[in-house]
């Protein structure tokens, strides 16, 4: 599965739109909006699935397959 653009940008507007309103406390609303952006970026690279269709070789032929790999 490729990375999902409008998932991802969709996440960042929503972050940006919820400190809009901040008023006093800008360093605190930087923040919130940095750890929102750095979570949206990590899950949406979690996500990722890599399709492979050569490159890697068996004994027995080319290898082709995904790799599913999740990091916690």
């Amino acid at each position: 599965m490729a990375l999902n653009v409008n998932r991802l940008k969709n996440l960042i507007k929503e972050a940006f739109v919820s400190e809009q309103t901040e008023e006093e406390d800008y360093d605190a609303s930087l923040d919130r909006v940095s750890q929102k952006l750095a979570a949206a970026i990590i899950d949406e690279i979690k996500s990722l699935e890599i399709n492979y269709q050569s490159g890697l070789v068996a004994p027995n032929g080319a290898v082709t397959g995904a790799i599913k790999h999740t990091i916690s």
